[in-house]
């Protein structure tokens, strides 16, 4: 467990913490208005006609905006009763929620508020638990590309609560807090193994048994009066994940054939489960529980069949949460923005049945995917070199001192 480092409690006299909120508030607001729809879409704000070619052709896409029509919020239809979505259900409810703001234009205006003060929470909480790195999750692009584009801010605030809680042995807050982030957006459950197995080494096993009770407890909560009312609509989430077919990805490319989806499925789960059980290895050994689940992280975001290129802001969030070093940022960074724009490229070339896309498809888009995994693969090297260079750094200042005391 990460020790927080001493910091200036007076954040109005911090200057780094003020140019970090200045430049992720930068970042939300130029997305905000490169996003927001306008001219004849919010004409017909029920319809959005030509919304998609509007969007790919101005690389501005949002799922914010496009499932306002295709999800028909605006007849705030009860989520998962009476409207099927493919989210997890405190997801679907903040949508429906905030749908009741009066047209398209207040609806997008009400969640890119919501976006920007879950950032500038997150921020805050970054900045008492990893003082020396928290900036790098303002002052990053990604929030502009992928900042409005879906709701990963929102969770990704819910992940940053839910460690703080732990870390100050909060358990029981912790656990409701976690429970509401799975079911709010999915990629937070990838800490819980971690803690538990820290929990058991600690032999912490009331207060593990009571963590995930609560857990429990609160997740079923919220899912079972839905699964109850309509199973269909509230399991749609586990059925459309399952039976999504194998992207644009690590299986799928222009060196490797695209591969059946259910051996897909069974490789990844195999892979993630042995990193699983080798990274919970190392936390039972004394090992960090967020260091861990970054590590979990990025191993699962190169073998899964579907990668989403907003997905890198959670890589990023690990990655500050685990304090990686600088050089990591810059290569995650640089493989997000890469793959936005070769993902959007490619989305405006199908839309638009362009006799371009052959040519891209096979020159410029491996290259793309090539920049996504290798941004990945790059930054968890270097973090893993800086790791053992401080622990051998660490193990020689040892060794010195033993020898002067000699």
């Amino acid at each position: 467990m990460t020790t927080e480092a001493p910091f200036n409690p007076k954040w109005w006299r911090d200057w780094r913490f003020i140019g970090a909120l200045l430049a992720l508030t930068g970042w939300l607001v130029w997305a905000y208005c490169r996003l927001r729809p306008r001219g004849r879409l919010v004409a017909f704000p029920h319809r959005l006609p030509g919304y998609h070619h509007w969007a790919y052709r101005r690389l501005a896409y949002s799922d914010i905006v496009a499932l306002y029509h295709t999800h028909h919020l605006y007849l705030h239809l009860l989520p998962y009763v009476q409207n099927r979505i493919e989210y997890p259900v405190l997801l679907g409810i903040f949508m429906w929620l905030t749908s009741f703001a009066p047209g398209i234009d207040a609806y997008y205006t009400v969640n890119a508020v919501a976006i920007w003060l879950a950032a500038a929470a997150s921020l805050v909480l970054l900045r008492k638990m990893v003082p020396r790195v928290y900036y790098w999750f303002a002052w990053t692009p990604l929030l502009l590309v992928y900042g409005m584009l879906n709701w990963d801010i929102i969770g990704i605030f819910l992940l940053v609560l839910g460690w703080h809680l732990y870390q100050r042995s909060r358990y029981n807050w912790a656990a409701v807090v976690f429970a509401l982030a799975v079911s709010f957006k999915f990629f937070p459950i990838f800490v819980l193994p971690f803690i538990l197995v820290e929990l058991y080494r600690d032999r912490k096993i009331l207060t593990l048994k009571t963590m995930v009770a609560i857990f429990s407890v609160v997740t079923l909560v919220l899912n079972v009066p839905f699964a109850y009312l309509n199973f269909k609509n509230w399991s749609f989430f586990f059925v459309f994940n399952a039976g999504r077919g194998v992207g644009a990805d690590i299986w799928a490319n222009h060196w490797v054939h695209a591969m059946p989806v259910a051996v897909v499925d069974v490789l990844s789960f195999l892979v993630v489960s042995a990193a699983v059980f080798w990274l919970g290895n190392q936390v039972y050994r004394g090992g960090s529980v967020i260091s861990a689940t970054a590590n979990l992280f990025a191993i699962f975001l190169v073998v899964n069949k579907v990668f989403s290129p907003q997905y890198m802001i959670w890589m990023l969030a690990y990655a500050v949460l685990a304090e990686w070093p600088a050089a990591s940022y810059a290569w995650l960074a640089l493989g997000g923005v890469v793959d936005y724009l070769n993902s959007l490229t490619v989305l405006f070339l199908i839309h638009t049945h362009s006799p371009s896309l052959r040519w891209y498809g096979d020159r410029l888009f491996p290259l793309g995917l090539l920049t996504r995994y290798g941004s990945i693969v790059a930054a968890a090297i270097l973090n893993s070199r800086a790791k053992k260079a401080a622990q051998a750094h660490q193990g020689g200042s040892v060794n010195r001192t033993i020898n002067v005391v000699g």
